[in-house]
């Protein structure tokens, strides 16, 4: 029986690199051309900006499936990049931003019927300028609330919820996230393995695998130096490729190897090309 090889997608920067982060609907589905014919297999859709939310789910979501569909690429998960707002400073976490929104959310995702996977990221969060021991419990405290409302909504809607943790975020880190997972006493909450986002914030890339399995649900897979939020090409900085995908690999990993670069629109082509064909080899190897 021959192999079945992992799909390789793209995160929402590809759409980013090319058409900037106010993308429309219909750029994303032009978009899609471009990747089928790169031989990428799926992609990832996101609402960037909350003003645009209502678009999507009027007919933007619809659009991109139908382009989607004539392509043979398929929706690997839904970002809701502007949710990262509801965790930015004590207002907003203390507000019920976030949880009005995952209704819409829904609604997109719904169009997808192989979507499986809803990303919520976690930025940075605004401390005060003094910050009390029991301020940051009130905090860590609410927190928890709130992802457990959203866990509860997407995990009702047959999806699965998975966080994406930049630098800063009020939780902290992978550690971090693995207090939150057993503050809900959960191991459906996911994460979607940004891998910049996490060599970044200085965190020991090769052991979060073996500590999460099959927590990680998605990724983004992109390089940098390990100083410097940067989204560079999976070897253009210092992250040992071979080594991490193996290390996914043996975690149990089954999802998507998504790739995630930040360039200008007229390399996008050159530098996504060039970092499907690294992927492939790494696990073709």
């Amino acid at each position: 029986m021959p192999h079945e090889h992992p799909a390789i997608g793209v995160s929402p920067a590809y759409f980013i690199s090319r058409f900037g982060n106010r993308f429309t609907p219909e750029e994303v589905a032009a978009g899609l051309k471009e990747l089928a014919e790169t031989g990428f297999q799926g992609f990832q859709v996101e609402v960037f900006h909350r003003e645009t939310l209502e678009n999507w789910v009027h007919s933007g979501a619809a659009l991109v499936r139908r382009a989607a569909a004539s392509l043979g690429l398929k929706a690997t998960q839904f970002v809701a990049h502007f949710m990262m707002e509801a965790f930015s400073n004590r207002e907003k976490l203390f507000s019920d931003a976030g949880i009005t929104e995952m209704h819409s959310v829904l609604e997109i995702v719904g169009r997808y019927e192989e979507c499986g996977i809803v990303t919520v990221p976690l930025g940075a969060f605004e401390a005060p300028r003094i910050t009390k021991s029991e301020d940051y419990r009130d905090f860590f405290d609410r927190c928890v609330q709130k992802v457990g409302a959203l866990l509860e909504m997407v995990e009702g809607s047959g999806r699965r919820m998975a966080l994406e943790i930049l630098p800063s975020a009020i939780i902290g880190g992978i550690d971090g996230f693995m207090r939150l997972c057993d503050r809900l006493h959960t191991a459906t909450l996911g994460l979607n393995f940004d891998t910049g986002h996490a060599w970044a914030s200085k965190e020991n890339l090769y052991l979060i695998p073996a500590k999460l399995g099959q927590q990680i649900q998605g990724t983004h897979l992109c390089d940098n130096f390990g100083n410097e939020n940067l989204s560079l090409r999976p070897g253009a900085g210092s992250i040992d490729w071979p080594r991490l995908i193996e290390a996914l690999r043996l975690s149990g990993y089954e999802g998507a190897f998504d790739i995630e670069i930040i360039c200008k629109p007229e390399e996008a082509r050159d530098e996504y090309g060039r970092a499907r064909t690294f992927i492939a080899s790494l696990l073709n190897a």
